[in-house]
């Protein structure tokens, strides 16, 4: 299942080289809003939607809730857990869930490679507006893929992510904004996987190797 993502406008300040790289809090949750361009195949299309996001690193563990919409598709809802201590993914549709075999979380941070490309002030001038920084991630031998990410300041939360995937046969171009980020697991059930338990895919194996937000179709491992 492809990424998601949403275009936002922010006022760019001026450059801040001063400002490193960071890591989100160990326990955050929130909504991702969404909106992503592709062209596979010579097909054009967009997925567009919400994901809410619940990211527990000190527990290793990952939901999403996505609601989506593709070209030619249609609405798409899923829920997604990731238990990685236990090495465990639960995709639930509907009725239906299937279990699969996960390895590998990786924290959320803006890599040691990137780029700081920015400083900005969002929603308007300080000390009315959200404070933020902007960085650049490369990636070796790949010019034409990227990723752009927008933090706050103080606490390095999420605040935009762009990522530009440009490939011969698989081009994607995805906006993301997190809204309504707070700290903290408010309901630690929402990582608990469904009951009976879910049929087993022993075929597949996800592996989180992602160091900067990629908080799944709109953010984590794909599905």
């Amino acid at each position: 299942m492809r990424q998601v993502v949403v275009l936002v406008l922010c006022a760019v300040l001026g450059l801040c080289a001063g400002q490193k790289p960071c890591c989100t809090p160990d326990q955050w949750e929130g909504t991702i809003q969404g909106l992503q361009g592709f062209l596979v195949d010579d097909k054009l299309g967009t997925v567009d939607g919400t994901v809410q996001i619940s990211y527990d690193f000190t527990n290793q563990k990952l939901a999403l809730v996505e609601n989506l919409n593709e070209t030619g598709t249609g609405n798409i809802m899923v829920k997604v857990i990731q238990d990685y201590k236990k090495g465990k993914q639960y995709v639930i549709r509907g009725k239906s869930c299937m279990e699969s075999v996960l390895k590998g979380f990786v924290k959320q941070c803006i890599p040691d490679n990137a780029t700081n490309i920015g400083s900005f002030s969002f929603g308007g001038m300080a000390p009315g507006g959200l404070e933020c920084d902007a960085f650049m991630t490369t990636f070796a031998g790949m010019d034409n893929n990227y990723i752009i990410s927008d933090v706050t300041r103080e606490g390095c939360y999420p605040v935009t992510q762009v990522t530009v995937n440009l490939m011969r046969q698989h081009s994607t171009v995805t906006t993301q904004i997190f809204t309504d980020i707070t700290t903290g697991i408010k309901d630690p059930s929402v990582f608990s996987p469904p009951e009976p338990p879910c049929a087993k895919n022993h075929q597949v194996v996800f592996e989180d190797t992602s160091s900067s937000f990629q908080t799944g179709r709109l953010g984590a491992p794909p599905v």
